[in-house]
């Protein structure tokens, strides 16, 4: 079955409070019902912290909505549409295929910013829903510290020849 043409949808890109979306967003709603102001729906994606959307026919409608509010701040006067929206949700993880010997730089956890040099690593196009981790070895630290972090922690400094 054919689906109806919809109309042009947009939405307006609010700032919020990293973890505090939905409340932000419950806020706005029940502030948007009780003024009368005419605002269609709020997004909050949890893939998304610290950003809200609105979905409303005129910026006007927006400014009035976050106006006096500490915990909002719209963040620019064009719209959003509906499919970037989708293309900032649905973007696929970059893929990261290290080897042992390979030399990561970590961008995420405990030891974020520190070099290591990976010592195992998991079998390469072997896909599984939990995440693949690296056992890796410090380099910026005096003493041989392995430690097992995320694939998806760890950037590629030096590939292994």
């Amino acid at each position: 079955m054919k689906q109806p043409a919809q109309k042009n949808v947009i939405f307006f890109v609010i700032r919020a409070i990293a973890g505090q979306e939905a409340k932000v967003a419950w806020l706005l709603y029940k502030r948007a019902e009780s003024r009368g102001i005419r605002v269609k729906s709020i997004l909050a994606l949890p893939s998304l912290r610290g950003y809200l959307f609105v979905e409303a026919d005129r910026e006007y409608d927006v400014r009035r909505l976050v106006r006096g509010l500490q915990k909002a701040k719209m963040m620019r006067a064009n719209p959003v549409t509906i499919e970037e929206i989708d293309s900032m949700i649905s973007k696929e993880p970059e893929k990261i295929e290290v080897k042992p010997g390979d030399v990561v730089k970590i961008i995420k956890g405990n030891f974020k910013g520190f070099r290591a040099r990976v010592i195992s690593a998991p079998e390469p196009g072997v896909e599984s829903k939990e995440k693949r981790f690296i056992i890796a070895t410090l380099l910026d630290v005096g003493k041989d510290w392995e430690i097992r972090i995320p694939l998806e922690n760890v950037k590629i400094l030096r590939e292994e020849s």
